[in-house]
């Protein structure tokens, strides 16, 4: 599998709610408009299993639900067909999403609590962390999904499909997302498809109470 990336020059242009029945037209147009991305060639879409971290106070949660100043942590687990799991340790604020790919055992390591996870961040991200006083750190939800993607060295779509949580809650539809680096006329064939815009945070929504 390619290295993954550390980090992404493409910013969000939408996301958009895909109901089932609309699943088959939403992929003929991913597939007409940009290549299978490298890690998924035949299009049979890769298992992802993303960790959410938290301290017992829900003190990043919080902090992302009041839309100020955050940090949310995440590991996440990425098998592709046929092909070893790959993991990654990555952190979004509200100005800057890093990435780093870490091995299985480093992965296991911070998911059973034998190492620290504020170790293995740069020191302004743990920085954040501090500033934001977040307790001992525990995984507190696991959001797995299947994830089909098309994209170019401009462009990302993604739909995720299965969406749901260790805590059975589920999504009752897909997810698609378009990522670009300019303006595209992609955008314009999504809007056509007529789909109803979404927003949402997948950590959010799967640690609501």
């Amino acid at each position: 599998m390619q290295p993954l990336p550390t980090t992404e020059l493409r910013s969000n242009q939408g996301t958009w709610i895909v109901p089932i029945h609309r699943i088959p037209v939403v992929t003929a147009v991913m597939l007409d408009s940009l290549p299978a991305e490298a890690y998924d060639p035949k299009f049979l879409g890769q298992q992802l299993g993303t960790t959410y971290f938290d301290d017992a106070d829900y003190t990043l949660r919080k902090a992302r639900a009041a839309k100020g100043r955050y940090l949310t942590l995440r590991v996440r687990c990425y098998e592709p067909p046929g092909k070893a799991e790959v993991y990654a340790l990555s952190v979004k604020t509200e100005s800057e999403k890093w990435r780093s790919e870490i091995t299985p055992a480093l992965a296991r390591g911070i998911l059973s609590g034998k190492i620290a996870l504020a170790d293995q961040l740069p020191a302004h991200l743990a920085a954040r962390l501090n500033e934001l006083s977040a307790g001992m750190l525990v995984p507190v939800v696991r959001v797995c999904c299947t994830r089909f993607a098309v994209e170019d060295e401009t462009d990302r779509l993604t739909l995720d499909l299965g969406v749901g949580t260790d805590r059975h809650t589920r999504l009752p539809y897909g997810v698609l997302e378009f990522k670009s680096s300019s303006p595209d006329p992609i955008l314009g064939r999504i809007r056509a498809m007529r789909l109803a815009p979404l927003k949402l945070s997948k950590f959010l929504w799967a640690t609501r109470l």
